[in-house]
């Protein structure tokens, strides 16, 4: 995963919920609030929307061969 610091809300991708321990599909339509509502937790870790994210991954799409 990379590190928040390199997050770009309008981009898609992954990030990592580590309150949950999740992984959550992001939405670039949700840019605009996380711009509002961000706020840094921790050293790497920014709490939005009642989560703190850790990490993004680029979503990567892979062929089935058909």
């Amino acid at each position: 995963m990379n590190s928040m610091d390199t997050f770009d809300p309008d981009t898609p991708c992954h990030v990592h919920d580590g309150l949950n321990d999740q992984i959550i599909e992001w939405s670039p339509q949700w840019a605009s609030m996380y711009r509002e509502h961000v706020s840094n937790w921790d050293e790497g870790v920014i709490a939005w929307d009642g989560l703190l994210l850790d990490g993004w991954a680029p979503i990567i799409h892979t062929s089935c061969g058909h």
